[in-house]
């Protein structure tokens, strides 16, 4: 059965990024605007933008 749901979650993820590459650049340049003002934002406001790395933010996010 895991071999199955593995097999699944594949299929998954790359229907899912082939979906993500056809977004329109706008679209995408928001999204990660907005990551980037959640990550400079509350606990984390004394954060300095430049130094920000991308792990960063998508940790304070809840992604990774």
């Amino acid at each position: 059965m895991s071999e199955l749901k593995y097999w699944a979650s594949r299929k998954a993820e790359k229907w899912m990024l082939w979906i993500v590459w056809k977004l329109p650049k706008r679209l995408v340049m928001w999204c990660a605007i907005r990551v980037m003002a959640n990550a400079t934002t509350g606990q984390y406001s004394n954060q300095v933008v430049p130094e920000l790395t991308a792990m960063d933010a998508l940790d304070r996010w809840g992604v990774s």
